[in-house]
């Protein structure tokens, strides 16, 4: 059984590498032999250069906002005393639930009435406040064995307190992995800056890949590997961060 089980993710993991691994490969093809020419061109790009700062400047800006707010609304929701607690948790749901074209309109609505409308702030705030986040530091937080709440009691009344000194060390590789999943999912997005950030020159990297690939085929396959390598990079240092958890 656990031949077979090794196999199946041998066989798993090469089909999610494969075509990374071919992507790689074919970005260091240049003409009949292999250099880093693909990747001279896309990095004296100018435009591939500004777009891709517009998508680490989005990114880290949403990431930066999304983990404290999720961790806050986590914690009221997961241990606080208050009427309607359970309707916020529907509500909550509900909102995941949705797709982003339900609430488009509402949102572009919004972010003209408070002036955010054409800036880097329309598309942040909206990710930093999306409800997935909430959602997994609640299961992550109510998972927390209620010993540990009772023993924690004792030194503090605190709930913020007993968060950041008993709590959130056990559930930080649950964090790490949502702020890989928060990094991917504002990192590939498309439709919020389509239809917030209506200045191409604000646009992230995600929205107008295809376009500047169109016009610069040269460095078609370096071009992609660069905009892959971010996230590629995040998963590693979570993973690492991961493992030397466990050893500790």
């Amino acid at each position: 059984m656990k031949k077979i089980s090794g196999v199946l993710l041998i066989l798993l993991t090469a089909a999610f590498a494969l075509p990374l691994a071919a992507l790689i490969y074919l970005s260091f093809r240049s003409g009949d032999g292999f250099g880093l020419e693909q990747y001279r061109r896309a990095l004296s790009d100018a435009e591939f250069l500004r777009r891709l700062s517009c998508s680490c400047r989005i990114t880290l800006l949403s990431l930066a906002f999304h983990l404290p707010v999720a961790l806050i609304c986590g914690l009221l929701l997961a241990r606080g005393r208050f009427r309607g607690r359970t309707g916020l948790s529907m509500l909550f749901v509900l909102a995941l639930l949705l797709p982003f074209q339900v609430i488009m309109l509402p949102v572009y609505k919004m972010s003209l009435a408070s002036g955010l409308y054409d800036s880097y702030w329309s598309v942040v705030l909206l990710a930093a406040f999306a409800p997935l986040g909430t959602l997994i530091s609640v299961v992550l937080i109510r998972g927390v064995p209620e010993s540990q709440w009772e023993a924690a009691s004792l030194e503090t009344n605190s709930l913020f307190e007993t968060m950041r000194l008993v709590i959130l060390p056990q559930i930080l590789p649950g964090l790490a992995v949502l702020g890989l999943l928060v990094f991917a999912d504002t990192w590939n997005m498309v439709e919020q800056p389509l239809i917030l950030l209506p200045t191409p020159e604000k646009r992230p990297l995600s929205l107008a890949f295809n376009d500047i690939l169109k016009t610069n085929t040269d460095y078609l396959y370096a071009g992609s590997a660069l905009y892959a390598l971010p996230i590629v990079a995040v998963y590693f240092l979570l993973f690492g961060f991961s493992a030397r958890r466990k050893i500790r």
